[in-house]
């Protein structure tokens, strides 16, 4: 694999993991374009690594609270939403892989910007009203150690969060967008981000153990590639988090919807990768 074809595979990881319009689609519809068939999984696992790092990174206050407070309300949630992303991801795997092939990954993306349109709909309508809830008066430890979700939430969060490993399906578009129908616009991005977290983790885990190497892959390459993940994914959380705020998701979902024309054109007539 070359080293500038890693370069690009690394800015566009760093660029689509925090934006809501799918990594590993991106990433599976590159593979296509530049011939790329060994490693692919466990490379967008490393990319996946590089921006799990700049997660940590810009979460590390609100990370730290949760270490030192293991027991804490907000630590429950996330292993009830982590554990229901496993059994999804375990009853749909056949699916999954299917799209890392890049079958059906045009529907994926529509279903995707569909999700984003619906879930700015229902955050608009909870502002007119003023129901979306303002945290900034309370102590942010106690505000982290106990963010407002409820087991069910927490529950359905987790299965959007399984059902969105199927690339083209944006797991940060789909879980942010999840929370925020639930009603859980204050916390919808935040919580988004941290439940990567052993996601991310766990599944490079999972690729070790089942014998995945980089064997081929230019290793300076995947080293810059790496770096320039982890730098331009730290620069797109506070940009992913301000068009939260302002409920502007659906800027994606056009995005999304050209992206997957597109790719019905090309299959149907242009050819061209």
């Amino acid at each position: 694999m070359g080293f500038w074809i890693l370069i690009i595979l690394g800015i566009i990881q760093g660029l689509t993991e925090f934006l809501p319009v799918s990594s590993s689609g991106h990433l599976v519809v590159l593979y296509e374009i530049f011939g790329i068939e060994d490693n692919t999984v466990i490379l967008s696992i490393l990319l996946h690594l590089a921006t799990l790092l700049a997660v940590l990174i810009y979460y590390r206050k609100d990370i730290w609270i949760l270490i030192t407070h293991p027991l804490c309300h907000t630590n429950r949630k996330l292993l009830v939403t982590t554990i229901f992303t496993c059994l999804v991801v375990l009853a749909i795997k056949p699916i999954i892989d299917l799209g890392f092939g890049g079958d059906y990954i045009s529907i994926f993306f529509v279903i995707t910007g569909i999700l984003l349109i619906v879930s700015d709909i229902v955050a608009n309508k909870k502002k007119k009203i003023g129901v979306i809830e303002n945290s900034s008066t309370i102590n942010y430890s106690e505000y982290m150690q106990n963010l407002p979700l409820t087991y069910t939430q927490a529950i359905i969060i987790g299965v959007s969060q399984g059902i969105a490993c199927i690339p083209g399906i944006s797991r940060s578009g789909t879980t942010i967008a999840t929370s925020r129908i639930l009603g859980c616009d204050q916390i919808s991005a935040k919580y988004s981000f941290l439940i990567s977290i052993p996601i991310i983790i766990g599944s490079l885990l999972l690729e070790i153990i089942d014998g995945a190497t980089l064997s081929g892959v230019n290793i300076p390459g995947i080293i810059v590639a790496f770096i320039l993940c982890f730098v331009v994914g730290l620069l797109c959380i506070k940009v992913m988090v301000e068009f939260v705020k302002r409920c502007k998701l659906q800027y994606f979902s056009y995005y999304l919807f050209a992206l997957s024309t597109f790719l019905i054109l090309n299959s149907l007539f242009f050819h061209l990768f």
